[in-house]
């Protein structure tokens, strides 16, 4: 398995678990809708990263791990602060702009 990958899809695993948690703790109906809608486009990247996990490695793919881990950690740490959904959703929307440039890359390798 490519182990740039095994970590982008551990990391998305743990996002996708962490935002059921705030789910389940959410009493704001549009807060929860919030929570939903990211977790629906985590999931999307999970089954996107499972299709690719044996493409090939390139410099190019793990030089992505650096700011995927930097957007992983500010979106955990917006996860603590829901109350500020702008911040739970722009920390989404970098981490998923990191992921999804990372499965591009990968999608590439695998043709």
């Amino acid at each position: 398995m490519n182990p740039t990958l095994q970590q982008i899809h551990t990391m998305l695993l743990a996002q996708h678990m962490a935002l059921s948690q705030a789910l389940d703790a959410a009493t704001d109906i549009d807060k929860s809708k919030a929570i939903l809608m990211e977790m629906q486009e985590v999931l999307h990247r999970i089954n996107l990263v499972q299709s690719l996990l044996f493409s090939q490695t390139s410099k190019q793919l793990d030089a992505m791990i650096a700011g995927i881990n930097k957007a992983n950690t500010a979106l955990t740490a917006s996860l603590q602060d829901i109350n500020n959904v702008a911040d739970f959703l722009t920390s989404t929307a970098n981490f998923l702009k990191g992921v999804d440039q990372a499965i591009d890359i990968a999608k590439a390798l695998a043709v």
